[in-house]
């Protein structure tokens, strides 16, 4: 969950070392159920006092799903092999802390919660895993193996949950996993053969269900597919970048996607009947540049350039209102959700970052 913007091509580079040396796309099927043999996550903390707002915290990102705010930070040393992360569930008004869980070590992807439960994957050099969790207390329920040795959900780089067709899919490097809801089991693997790296969305109402891979040459696609399936039936369009295309959120008959090319990156939208891209909605800057559907409006965000801090019609992509982040040039935006949206600011002591809020601007409020 590496949310800065500054350090994404050199998170980039590593992601890429890492899948082209890390494990074999051809490890066995995941198992069905909860491993044995899984890392457990320590026994969670009690809630502390104070809030997620007022306290320095190292490599954090933020999610809102469910109607609740998580934070995660690491909590390891910044040079450790691989990060441990804790997580909490904090009030979205104030930041109060109301339940943590220390993770096993390991990269985090972002969570989704989902027929009443918290999902999470964790990837570590021993394998992937998806953890099922309580959304109020974050006790885990559930610890599933979902891929061999690698990085394959390496941290950051995309969304891997999404839930389409009445079950939860998962993207792990070279496979796409379908988990049922209610039980965890995971009732279907379809390869996505040659990739490296991917990532997968689907729109509100799980009817269309849309796919990124990419390759460790860089080739690779969007794809939309069968939302019960799985199966690549629809369409696809090829993509050229370091890792998958970031699916950044399926409003009407659109896709918002971020690509990083290596040197640059730039944000688009693509028909979801034909998964052809919209020339007049591309908006082109560095590897940061990023785009999210939130509350029925487009945001697009650049910690390096000032005028990609915006919010845009969700079909057109045209600019509705600026986000007035205090220091544009170091602030970055981790999410938007309601009344707010969440930045991250630099903590000033050389390390770490202050996570903050602003109210939604006027323009960008739908309806």
């Amino acid at each position: 969950m590496l949310a800065r913007a500054a350090i994404l091509l050199a998170a980039l580079t590593v992601a890429c070392l890492l899948l082209a040396g890390c494990g074999s796309n051809g490890a066995a099927a995941p198992s069905a159920t909860a491993a044995s043999s899984a890392p457990a996550p320590s026994a969670s903390a009690s809630a502390a006092d104070g809030s997620v707002f007022g306290r320095v915290l190292d490599n954090p990102a933020v999610t809102v799903t469910g109607g609740q705010m998580y934070v995660a930070w690491q909590v390891n040393p910044a040079g450790a092999a691989v990060p441990r992360f804790e997580l909490a569930r904090a009030d979205r008004a104030t930041g109060g802390i109301e339940a943590t869980r220390r993770l096993s070590a390991g990269y985090l992807g972002t969570p989704l919660a989902a027929e009443g439960w918290l999902w999470v994957t964790t990837s570590a050099a021993a394998g992937e895993w998806l953890l099922r969790m309580n959304p109020a207390d974050l006790v885990v329920t559930g610890q599933i193996s979902i891929g061999g040795r690698g990085y394959r959900g390496f941290t950051g780089l995309g969304q891997n949950l999404a839930v389409a067709g009445g079950a939860l899919w998962v993207t792990s490097g070279s496979r796409l996993l379908r988990v049922a809801l209610r039980t965890g089991q995971v009732t279907a693997v379809i390869p996505l053969p040659g990739a490296f790296s991917s990532g997968v969305g689907a729109s509100a109402d799980g009817t269309v269900l849309v796919v990124s891979e990419a390759s460790d040459g860089g080739l690779g696609s969007v794809q939309r597919r069968d939302p019960v399936t799985g199966a690549l039936l629809i369409a696809s369009h090829p993509m050229f970048g370091v890792v998958a295309p970031r699916i950044g959120g399926i409003t009407g008959s659109g896709v918002w996607v971020t690509e990083p090319t290596g040197m640059q990156g730039y944000i688009e939208r693509f028909s979801t009947a034909t998964m052809a891209p919209d020339p007049a909605t591309d908006v082109t800057g560095s590897n940061g540049i990023d785009v999210r559907v939130a509350d029925g409006v487009t945001w697009v965000t650049e910690q390096v350039n000032s005028r990609h801090d915006y919010c845009a019609d969700p079909t057109t992509g045209r600019v509705l209102g600026r986000i007035p982040l205090p220091n544009p040039q170091q602030d970055d935006v981790a999410a938007v959700a309601g009344r707010y949206v969440y930045y991250l600011a630099p903590a000033g002591t050389g390390a770490g970052f202050y996570l903050r809020r602003l109210s939604v601007p006027a323009g960008c409020r739908a309806g």
